[in-house]
């Protein structure tokens, strides 16, 4: 039952994490709409492989805060600047569409021959994102405080990286869904700007709950 309530928690979490427009959710619905879906499909496999390594690396992270209890409250509070650096470079949108465009031009010139290329491509798109490791483990310290989230044994782990997993999946397959019944209207649903502020604040938000529940409890 607790393996399923991690599963389930961790899913909505991957599903809402990979929310924001970035270089693969735009790669997805690129190769959808100039190939077909099953393409869009590869990318979208390649690019969630990441999400199982860089969550198990998480997982396995926790271990020092079992023989170092002092570890993990050095941890949460170290973790605050890094979620009001990720909210302030959200909140400046005309910089990321410039890298957004940028990794826009680079993966158009980059011609994918085959659906093993789709699939290498989402790969490298993913895996070449680090953070992702990080935004795991800041999820993972904060589990901790929940007895019915706490990721302690092998089944918890399973549930956690394959939840990590299948959010980012279907938030990636409803792109390419939506992208191959909207065609051309697919962008003008996706607003750089509306979801860099939104994510911004919401960076902020989740640092004074942090902030509040360290002062207070």
């Amino acid at each position: 039952m607790k393996a399923l309530i991690i599963f389930s928690v961790t899913t909505i979490i991957s599903f809402l994490g990979s929310f924001h427009p970035g270089p693969l959710n735009m790669s997805v619905i690129q190769a959808t709409l100039r190939k077909s879906l099953i393409a869009g499909l590869w990318m979208t496999v390649g690019g969630v492989l990441p999400e199982i390594i860089y969550g198990y690396l998480a997982v396995e992270g926790l271990k020092v805060f079992d023989k170092y209890p002092q570890v993990f409250e050095i941890m949460q509070w170290a973790i605050l600047p890094v979620l009001l650096l990720i909210g302030w470079k959200y909140l400046k949108p005309k910089q990321m569409q410039e890298e957004l465009s940028k990794s826009e031009e680079i993966n158009v010139d980059i011609e994918v021959t085959s659906y093993w290329g789709d699939f290498i491509k989402g790969f490298l798109l993913s895996f070449l994102n680090p953070p992702i490791m990080a935004f795991w483990l800041v999820i993972l310290i904060n589990y901790q405080n929940y007895e019915y989230l706490k990721v302690e044994f092998l089944l918890d782990k399973i549930a956690f990286v394959l939840g990590a997993s299948t959010g980012a999946f279907i938030l990636n397959y409803l792109c390419a869904l939506i992208a191959i019944k909207k065609k051309g209207a697919i962008f003008q649903y996706l607003s750089q700007n509306m979801f860099d502020k939104i994510m911004g604040w919401t960076f902020f938000l989740i640092a004074f709950v942090q902030v509040i529940k360290l002062l207070v409890f």
